[in-house]
């Protein structure tokens, strides 16, 4: 075990609630959205507020329809569409969480990074460039699942695979950090990577059960609980 501690070459990171707080971005869709229904309908609502107090109370699916009824707004499918794609593809303003640029820098060092995350390309792109991170990795570890054959998001192992392959290292030289047990360790748990979930206050899918086979191999809190596990 000590020897394969010691041939990490590969961190590859999810990006929501794993480098930046996703509240952040949901927050910011909802006011965008707001921002719109307020142009286009000429009200003064606080939509945002009331999307957002539904979403801390455990509501998250189905925001749109939902307030769509509930101000009455009578608007039609293809006018709600429009705003899951206002709030999927805006400009978001969002920051990393504490420590993830330094953490970043200092691993880039002596590992190469990647991302592996689901979720529409664009949107994904959209938030790793807002972070402004993306010098920190190498643009060929880089894989939307989204960009890929249907099925290929996570649990699937094929975008681990394609960074296995593209990198040139071996499963036991790859790790995975994540945040969500129910779908983000299945793939490189199979495939012999390792697998970290980094614990943080306020990550909305870290309390879901993992799946057989998908529980992470460490469970860190801190940088140094982190990087002791790349050792």
């Amino acid at each position: 075990m000590s020897q394969e501690r010691r041939e990490i070459q590969v961190v590859v990171f999810d990006v929501d609630d794993t480098l930046y707080p996703e509240r952040q971005f949901v927050r910011d869709g909802y006011c965008a959205v707001a921002d719109l229904l307020r142009r286009e309908l000429a009200r003064e609502d606080l939509f945002e507020d009331w999307l957002w107090r539904r979403f801390l109370d455990g509501q998250a699916g189905g925001a749109f329809d939902a307030l769509n009824e509930h101000f009455h707004l009578a608007l039609d499918a293809a006018a709600v569409a429009r705003l899951v794609e206002c709030y999927r593809f805006h400009a978001p303003t969002i920051s990393p969480f504490e420590g993830i640029p330094a953490l970043l820098e200092r691993l880039g060092k002596t590992h190469r990074l990647g991302l592996l995350t689901d979720g529409p390309a664009q949107m994904q792109k959209n938030k790793v460039r807002a972070l402004g991170l993306t010098e920190h990795f190498d643009e060929r570890l880089v894989i939307l699942t989204d960009l890929l054959a249907p099925g290929c998001g996570k649990p699937s192992p094929a975008g681990f695979e394609m960074i296995a392959e593209r990198a040139n290292a071996a499963p036991s030289a790859c790790v995975y950090v994540g945040d969500n047990p129910a779908k983000d360790f299945v793939a490189p748990n199979a495939l012999g990577w390792r697998t970290i979930q980094y614990l943080r206050d306020g990550q909305i899918h870290a309390h879901k059960p993992a799946p057989a086979g998908g529980e992470p191999k460490f469970i860190v809190k801190t940088d140094e609980e982190f990087l002791s596990c790349l050792q």
